[in-house]
């Protein structure tokens, strides 16, 4: 090949390169072109699809919604006309004893015991027996707040508050009042010695008095005093003071009530805030995303098209500029024209991801908002429960005592304010930590600060509490103290904290006597590792189960009230005596949680459960009513898939079991805000996919699927149910919040 034929050769080839070039500059300006078509037309037939099911929510899932709305009203109506019966069964009593939902009877009731001054223990019994079932009547009424107005929602916490410090400034009056008058009140079991014993209804109360005897010549050497040791069986209490605390003019009072009269001061004790969608219904939900769609859709085809706008103006300046210049080359000006032509708008989410994420954050932004500022040493009761009531155990001055005179009259220094003093003694310590990984003490230096410690240890006083058979003890608990000047619960004066898991019981020093609580954790039993909702083959009821980490709780809901059947792997024999007794759904709730077997997380709780699956509320509880309505049609179970389905999906096992003798298989359920699929995959899937069944239609939800995929019996049982058992299990599923924690 000569040089001309070689320089043929080369611009043939370089004529077929620009070709080749040209090519594919025109297939990727086509692909573009095809690709903003396919979207637009893709965005198209989303917003059609959405209207098209937009018109069945608004025609089926209003139908199921109001039918909902009316059980719920149903049973409102229910309960009120049980309260109308019961209010008027204590009026015909007639015995002297306000009525708890009557506010003003309750107001009178505690201005006159606010008036009627002293309190002695007769008094103080009388007040406990009439107290109590006011308070237990006043908790249910604020845990069922949403069947009163604001204002009497608010009037009811108010009263009950009241009531419960009212009760607890008379346990001070009442032992202040016993002091007072050592000689008639208290046994005397010796010339210097006096103790009072007595078992109120909820409270146990003690008082060991050491009274000084004339003081004698001191001796050249005195010998080292005594330890005071105190034992208090009926409370299984029992406390070791300092030597430095003279055992000789000592007064202890140890009083344990049932009820936690303190906590509820603390500022960590309520929920903050409510969360703000709690009641609103699907149908509302749906409604409100569906307009913002289209306004966020429409913002995005305004970015869009601005977009596309600016892109065919600039593309416009640049073909005239080549147009009057088409005798240079205009290298970097094609360039630019050709990336014009290939540029897209910038990344726009999907509307419904869009809102979804937005959820999210929103929802993230109400957990931050319900935190709580805690102090080092506070005991945080978002997370912990004060559990078995409240020990106080506290070291006091013994008033001054009437001395009798001439002619039977006795004198008494008076001392104001009338009230309890509290002996002077305080000492905070804490043992040194541990030495840093790799740092070495020789043994000596090691003994040294052992005898340092035990020095400390010696001005502290001993206390050991035998735990109560009554509270599920799953963790090691924690012990605080109540600190009244900043109304919290501390663990900062504990030391040398020791728990015996196998007796049950805590020993601890500490440098002050301030109340004792015991804290555990409200949480330990979660998330839930399975839980499953099934007919009663038995009765008429529907059975739920629920695992935790430690226990597994079995109940069976029955008209309007539940029933705990059984708790397995228990470590105490903690709600044993509630078996199968019949309670409403919030009685149950505040029974096991004062055995701290909660299983029952309040809207914060994912601030304190590690792996934890928070759900759209408005979709979860409607999700929960719509399986009330099928608990007696069909068996759930938890799925391993929920927990990384996402905020907007629910997944379940589900199978029909109406037919008792052939046993149907489970199926994959998926449940979003929008609508209700039975999906491809299994639970035993090797991998999770959201494809439903072939020829599956649209279900805007649960209740509706059931209504067209399920089969006549099922469809059958779900309109036998009555209101009552409908709305107990979907109370309890409320409580439970299964979807969230499994």
């Amino acid at each position: 090949m000569n040089k001309k034929e070689r320089e043929a050769w080369l611009l043939e080839r370089i004529e077929e390169w620009r070709a080749e070039m040209e090519a594919e500059k025109q297939a990727r300006l086509a692909g573009a072109k095809e690709k903003r078509l396919a979207l637009a037309r893709e965005r198209s037939e989303l917003m059609a699809r959405d209207n098209a099911e937009q018109d069945i929510r608004r025609d089926i899932l209003a139908k199921t919604v109001n039918l909902f709305n009316k059980y719920e009203k149903q049973k409102l109506d229910f309960v009120r006309n049980k309260e109308l019966q019961a209010e008027w069964q204590q009026y015909l009593r007639c015995d002297g004893l306000p009525d708890p939902r009557v506010v003003t009877q309750m107001n009178t009731y505690i201005h006159v015991w606010q008036e009627s001054g002293a309190s002695d223990d007769g008094e103080l019994d009388r007040r406990f027996t009439e107290v109590l079932p006011m308070l237990a009547m006043l908790d249910e009424f604020v845990a069922n707040s949403r069947q009163y107005t604001a204002l009497q929602a608010q009037s009811f916490t108010e009263v009950r508050l009241g009531l419960r410090e009212q009760l607890f400034l008379a346990i001070q009056c009442t032992s202040f009042t016993l002091l007072r008058d050592l000689e008639h009140r208290l046994k005397w079991d010796s010339i210097k010695l006096a103790t009072y014993h007595r078992e109120f209804k909820g409270l146990k109360l003690n008082i060991w008095v050491a009274v000084p005897l004339p003081t004698r010549k001191p001796k050249p050497v005195e010998s080292e005093p005594e330890p005071v040791e105190l034992s208090f069986p009926s409370m299984s209490v029992a406390v070791k003071l300092p030597k430095t605390i003279d055992g000789s003019r000592v007064c202890v009072r140890a009083a344990r009530s049932t009820i936690d009269l303190l906590s509820e001061n603390s500022p960590s004790f309520h929920l903050r805030h409510e969360i703000p969608n709690r009641y609103e219904d699907l149908f509302i939900f749906n409604g409100k995303e569906h307009t913002e769609t289209y306004k966020i859709k429409k913002e995005q085809d305004d970015i869009r098209n601005k977009f596309f706008k600016e892109i065919r103006d600039k593309i416009k300046e640049v073909e005239n500029f080549l147009k009057a210049n088409p005798y240079t080359k205009n290298e970097k000006e094609k360039e630019e024209l050709d990336n014009l032509n290939l540029a897209e708008p910038p990344f726009l989410p999907d509307p419904r991801t869009f809102i979804g994420e937005q959820n999210e954050k929103n929802f993230a932004k109400y957990l931050k908002s319900c935190m709580t500022r805690i102090r080092t040493g506070e005991v945080n009761l978002r997370k912990y429960r004060i559990c078995s009531g409240v020990l106080n155990l506290d070291l006091l001055v013994t008033p001054p005592q009437p001395k009798r005179i001439r002619g039977g009259v006795f004198i008494t220094t008076l001392e104001v304010p009338q009230q309890l003093k509290p002996m002077k003694y305080q000492v905070q310590y804490r043992a040194p930590s541990p030495p840093p990984p790799g740092v070495t003490r020789t043994p000596e230096e090691i003994e040294t600060e052992l005898k340092k410690v035990e020095a400390q240890y010696e001005k502290l006083a001993l206390v050991c509490i035998d735990l109560p058979q009554d509270v599920m003890w799953t963790d090691p608990p924690v012990v605080c103290q109540w600190q009244e000047p900043r109304k919290l619960w501390t663990s900062n004066y504990v030391n040398d904290y020791k728990y015996n898991e196998d007796k049950l019981t805590v020993q601890f020093r500490t440098g002050v006597l301030w109340p004792i609580g015991i804290a555990t954790l409200r949480y330990g039993n979660m998330p839930y590792q399975g839980w499953d909702m099934k007919p009663d083959p038995a009765g008429k009821g529907v059975i739920v189960t629920v695992t935790g980490v430690c226990v597994t709780v079995t109940w069976v809901c029955v008209g309007n009230k539940v029933q705990l059947k059984w708790i397995a792997n228990a470590t105490t024999s903690a709600l044993k005596e509630h078996f199968n007794k019949p309670y409403s759904v919030k009685k149950m709730v505040q029974i096991m949680r004062e055995a701290a077997c909660d299983f029952f997380p309040d809207f914060d709780a994912h601030s304190y459960i590690e792996a934890s699956c928070p759900k759209e509320w408005v979709m979860e509880r409607h999700n929960y009513h719509a399986m009330a309505f099928l608990s007696r049609a069909y068996n759930f179970q938890w799925s391993r898939w929920n927990v990384g389905a996402g905020s907007r999906n629910i997944i379940m096992q589900i199978r029909e079991a109406v037919d008792k003798k052939r046993e149907a298989k489970f199926q994959l359920l998926q449940v979003t805000p929008q609508r209700a699929s039975i999906l491809r995959c299994i639970e035993l899937s090797q991998e999770f996919n959201m494809e439903p069944i072939v020829g599956l239609q649209f279900y805007p939800d649960l209740f509706t699927l059931n209504m067209s995929y399920g089969s006549v019996d099922a469809r059958r049982a779900t309109f036998d149910m009555k209101y009552r058992l409908v709305e107990t299990v979907f109370d309890l599923l409320q409580e439970l919040k299964v979807c969230s924690y499994s």
